[in-house]
């Protein structure tokens, strides 16, 4: 990357389309600076700090990058000077909210990352995508909205180079049996990330086609649940070979495969979030031969407690649960045997860590995030039984504090208050100070109120 165009200002992009590049000669080195605009970045090469307004045609065929931090909402469109910078390699508009894909890019042959914002829950990516057969990494990230389809032609298959594909949800179609004028099966042979598709595109030709990923996402939306119909549409991910990250958002059980075996063999990392799953279902996860990170956020199940399987979870070193409705976790050493760092968060009904976990010798860290003061309880006792065993002691670190339980003892603390002043008040009164002591009695009571209803 040998340079990047600020984008900073309404006025700068007029002046960078009108070919004037001032925010070039103000900036130096690569150092990060602050207008009233936003923040924005400019690494140049040397020779730019000399250049001229005459210089700006042969600036345009220098310029490598042009990034976007801008801060401030907008709705900037490219304009077709954009294909001026016809050697542009990354072009990352991150703070720029856009409502179609920028046909203007489509002519910039040599890039090789692209990121975008859209605005709308549909975005279509046009046929000629497959014009950017540079393009290694594709980035289309939403609006703060919680819903956004991506529809691709069939002719992404075509970006031969494509490594990372990152967009909010999208459909992938089949891939093409082959090329009429080449003769050859296209596939993303050189694809590593992609997320997060639809599960209904976990077809065995969609499958087969990003054979060398390594990180997959997969993401469930309404317009999915006619793939329940299907037998069993992700079995197919057996056949990811050298998958290592695999995510799920939004999923039912009904998706999942019956069988640990149906999962990819070499799968290190899990991440299930909120999902509709039994906790029943993790009997099936433990049996995963590699499994060394599990992500269990938001589990909606019709049960609220865990019983997982002994000797499960073989090689398990991370485990982080976030979840609202899990109450009891009923398990053991064996269940966990290597496990090295234990991470819960926001567990408001969770009361207890199982106590066995002392007796995991691997265990280094257990970590607590807006979670109950039982759960630190049972974290120091776990710490102190350690260090009698002669281990070293596991590291705990609280964090954020439950704050319906600061809540609950500031409420506490009043109504303490409340019994001494009244215990030790003086019987006799006078009927003002009665009507004072009751006014002050009111004004607590709302005040308790108050902070149980927050």
């Amino acid at each position: 990357m040998n340079d990047i165009v600020p984008d900073v200002s309404d006025s700068e992009c007029r002046a960078l389309i009108m070919h004037k590049m001032h925010p070039f000669k103000r900036v130096t080195g690569d150092e990060i600076n602050y207008c009233r605009y936003g923040l924005y970045r400019a690494l140049l090469t040397p020779v730019h700090c000399q250049l001229r307004n005459h210089d700006n045609n042969d600036l345009l065929k220098r310029t490598r990058s042009i990034i976007s931090f801008h801060l401030k909402d907008s709705t900037f469109l490219l304009k077709s000077e954009i294909i001026h910078f016809k050697l542009l390699k990354v072009l990352a508009l991150r703070h720029r909210v856009i409502d179609n894909f920028p046909l203007q890019i489509l002519s910039l042959i040599w890039l090789r990352y692209l990121s975008l914002v859209c605005r709308w829950e549909i975005f279509d990516i046009p046929p000629e995508i497959c014009r950017l057969w540079n393009l290694q990494t594709l980035i289309v990230k939403r609006d703060n909205r919680s819903y956004v389809d991506i529809n691709c032609p069939v002719q992404i298959w075509g970006l031969m180079q494509l490594r990372h594909l990152k967009l909010p949800r999208f459909y992938l179609p089949d891939c093409p049996s082959g090329s009429v004028d080449k003769g050859k099966h296209l596939d993303f042979s050189n694809l590593k990330t992609i997320c997060y598709l639809s599960p209904r595109c976990c077809t065995n030709e969609v499958i087969l086609g990003i054979q060398n990923v390594k990180k997959l996402g997969i993401r469930q939306y309404v317009t999915d649940y006619g793939c329940y119909r299907d037998c069993g549409p992700l079995n197919n991910l057996i056949h990811l070979h050298q998958l290592e990250t695999l995510s799920f958002t939004y999923c039912y059980s009904r998706l999942f495969p019956a069988s640990a075996k149906a999962f990819p063999a070499k799968l290190m990392k899990l991440k299930l979030e909120t999902i509709f799953l039994s906790w029943s279902y993790l009997d099936i996860i433990a049996e995963l031969p590699n499994l060394e990170v599990l992500k269990l956020v938001d589990v909606f199940s019709l049960g609220n407690e865990w019983y997982p399987n002994v000797r499960g979870f073989t090689r398990l070193k991370v485990l982080l649960i976030e979840d609202r409705t899990l109450n009891y976790w009923k398990a053991t050493n064996d269940n966990f045997p290597v496990l090295e760092r234990l991470v819960l968060k926001g567990c408001y009904n969770l009361k207890e860590i199982p106590i066995e976990f002392a007796e995991i010798h691997t265990l280094q860290l257990i970590e607590l995030i807006r979670c109950l003061p039982e759960l630190e309880e049972y974290a120091t006792r776990i710490q102190k039984e350690q260090e009698e065993l002669g281990n070293n002691p596991v590291d705990v670190r609280i964090s954020d504090p439950c704050a319906r339980v600061r809540r609950i003892k500031i409420v506490l603390s009043i109504v303490d208050s409340w019994s001494s002043f009244w215990k030790n008040k003086d019987k006799e009164r006078t009927s003002n100070k009665s009507i004072q002591y009751g006014e002050f009695d009111s004004i607590n009571f709302y005040i308790v109120m108050s902070i149980l209803a927050c």
